[in-house]
């Protein structure tokens, strides 16, 4: 039995296939030099992408290129980010460049003309305490093609946030602060989820870490027990543990 989401996963390596002349055969995608095979393993919980080598029409052995932990817990989204990180490996495998906008500019994000708190609004206002990410965010989407945020925040958000609170003043955390709980107020679900996981990937095994956030939390009770609650879930969840520990 597939994974319910397998058809988002091939939805957005689609556009990927169509621009390269691979094709769909006998449940697997085809170039005139390339395998492609991509499938759901059960007993891994795992999306796994396996590609082999065509010679004289004959297809040799496949072998794993990437892998995916993908459980109930996760969602279409998701999957979404799985069918591009999928296609990242296949862009590297077939010497494919990522296509930009016309000048050929990563763009930063930016907040939103009426005042809505999303991912892009929260992520722009995290750059601008943290300036030395910008380059990191615009080398992320050169490299994926996308925005990639959890990921991205795994990789250069959270060893930032656990010295910010091992080492930071009470200005500087207050300024982050002010930054989360905008979000976390105002923010749509994935952007209030986003607040609360940051949190719990930087106290992830670090009591000190964790302290430091709770007294940050302190005035805002709401968003304190929902920290408190979802320590213990992120530290059970593999995906979310292999995602936002680096």
């Amino acid at each position: 039995m597939e994974n319910k989401y397998f058809d988002s996963v091939l939805k957005e390596m689609q556009p990927f296939f169509d621009e390269n002349g691979i094709k769909a055969k006998d449940g697997i995608f085809v170039s005139e030099t390339k395998a492609i095979d991509v499938k759901y393993d059960e007993n891994r919980q795992m999306y796994l992408l396996l590609v082999a080598d065509i010679e004289e029409g004959n297809i040799g052995e496949f072998t794993e290129v990437n892998a995916w932990l993908f459980d109930d817990s996760q969602n279409a989204r998701d999957a979404e980010s799985v069918g591009i990180d999928f296609v990242n490996s296949l862009r590297k495998i077939f010497g494919v460049k990522v296509r930009h906008n016309a000048n050929g500019i990563v763009e930063l994000p930016t907040a939103s003309k009426n005042g809505n708190v999303d991912i892009a609004a929260f992520t722009k206002k995290v750059l601008d305490v943290f300036p030395a990410l910008k380059d990191e965010y615009k080398n992320h989407v050169s490299a994926y093609g996308n925005f990639l945020y959890l990921n991205f925040f795994g990789e250069h958000l959270t060893p930032r946030l656990i010295r910010l609170f091992e080492e930071g003043t009470k200005k500087q955390i207050k300024k982050f602060y002010d930054i989360l709980e905008n979000a976390y107020m105002k923010g749509d679900k994935d952007t209030v989820n986003a607040t609360v996981i940051v949190l719990a990937a930087a106290s992830y095994n670090n009591e000190k870490v964790d302290a430091a956030i709770k007294e940050m939390l302190t005035d805002n009770k709401h968003f304190l027990s929902c920290y408190t609650a979802f320590v213990p879930v992120f530290a059970s969840n593999k995906k979310l543990v292999a995602t936002m520990i680096k």
